[in-house]
């Protein structure tokens, strides 16, 4: 039977707050501190605009300002949600595969009279994508909301993440896999991954998760970040070369050094592993995701990963290579302008998240690959 059990506090809360939280009361450098003491890094998609001129969006570690703005782990149990006259609770979503409390002030963001419906109906198509993909035996927990970002200018759309994650196995596994693995909730009574908007955004809310001219869809957008909160992420420090948290979240232990056999990071020296995160030379090495690669529109033997030279803070190893794989069949997961626009989940994605332990429904309804 898989074991589970808590993050150490005392290592936690005394080593971690006083190695990184900076003088100003923020966790270092786009890192957060969860309620357990785990530091994690936050994931952001956000308008920018290029060299030439051109806006585009990217997913990025938010920076430690961003995190602290976003006001993370303002989770309140479910049972005081409940009985709160202003969060609306959807408690069967996607056929009972997700939860949702919706934790905005009344009137505003998914609970705005005038928007809040149309809004919180692209939230739940989003959630009904994966749970065309995801075979879960407990319901997973979104707490969703919006906040107007402090810095207008920082182009920020959406945010998110696992809430915490539990110690299973000597690994650091995210609240919505823990659960799907013991067979019942590890929450503490309050939610698996938390998402927030900027409410502000030129939002596209159409299901099928395609945006009119400049417009930015919000299906697509979501079911992006969901996937980081889902459990794609890894937590290797770039100056250290080792796990963060002193243990690998459960993606680290698949990402392998090339792809003509294994060599995993977390088995190799930490002074090679700062080498490899700028290799542009990173694979996930992991059965399931090995198989859908080879059986992709880009064939290879593993999914090849973000990890150009220099480092890029957030984008780079969490995220698909954005060169390799910038089509929508198979591009969910990259970095920058990922993909067309689509409400379905690609087979790498779902590879990868059936390697780090989520059951597949047999019957998964994925992005059409073209005939052979």
């Amino acid at each position: 039977m898989t074991s589970i059990r808590r993050f150490s506090c005392s290592f936690a809360l005394a080593g971690l707050l006083s190695l990184f939280v900076s003088a100003d009361g923020l966790a270092g450098p786009g890192v957060h501190l969860t309620p357990r003491g785990f530091k994690v890094p936050v994931y952001g998609m956000s308008r920018v605009r290029g060299a030439d001129g051109q806006v585009g969006t990217e997913c990025a570690r938010l920076s430690a300002t961003q995190i602290e703005q976003q006001r993370l782990s303002r989770s309140v149990s479910r049972s005081l949600l409940r009985s709160s006259p202003r969060v609306v609770v959807q408690a069967a979503v996607a056929g009972g595969a997700f939860e949702v409390f919706y934790t905005d002030a009344d009137g505003e963001g998914f609970l705005d009279s005038r928007s809040g419906g149309v809004r919180r109906q692209a939230l739940e198509a989003s959630l009904n994508a994966w749970a065309q993909v995801l075979d879960t035996t407990v319901p997973i927990v979104v707490e969703a909301r919006m906040e107007e970002p402090e810095d207008p200018e920082s182009g920020l759309l959406a945010s998110a993440g696992p809430v915490d994650f539990a110690v299973m196995d000597n690994q650091a596994v995210p609240f919505s896999l823990a659960a799907q693995k013991v067979g019942r909730s590890v929450n503490d009574g309050t939610a698996d991954i938390e998402v927030v908007f900027n409410p502000d955004v030129e939002w596209d809310y159409a299901t099928n998760g395609r945006a009119a001219t400049g417009k930015v869809s919000f299906v697509y957008v979501t079911i992006h970040e969901l996937g980081h909160g889902l459990g794609f992420i890894d937590s290797f420090d770039p100056d250290e070369g080792e796990p963060m948290n002193g243990i690998p979240f459960s993606y680290d232990v698949f990402v392998n050094r090339g792809s003509a056999g294994d060599s995993l990071l977390v088995r190799r020296s930490p002074s090679r592993v700062i080498d490899d995160l700028v290799s542009d030379d990173l694979f996930f090495n992991g059965r399931a995701a090995n198989a859908a690669s080879r059986r992709s529109i880009v064939p290879r033997p593993m999914v090849k990963l973000f990890a150009p030279n220099p480092y890029e803070a957030g984008s780079s190893i969490s995220h698909v290579d954005q060169d390799t794989y910038s089509d929508f069949k198979v591009g969910l997961m990259t970095p920058y302008d990922f993909g067309s626009g689509t409400d379905k989940i690609d087979i790498l994605t779902i590879g990868i998240l059936q390697d780090l332990g989520y059951r597949i429904e047999p019957n998964a309804i994925t992005a059409r690959l073209p005939k052979q």
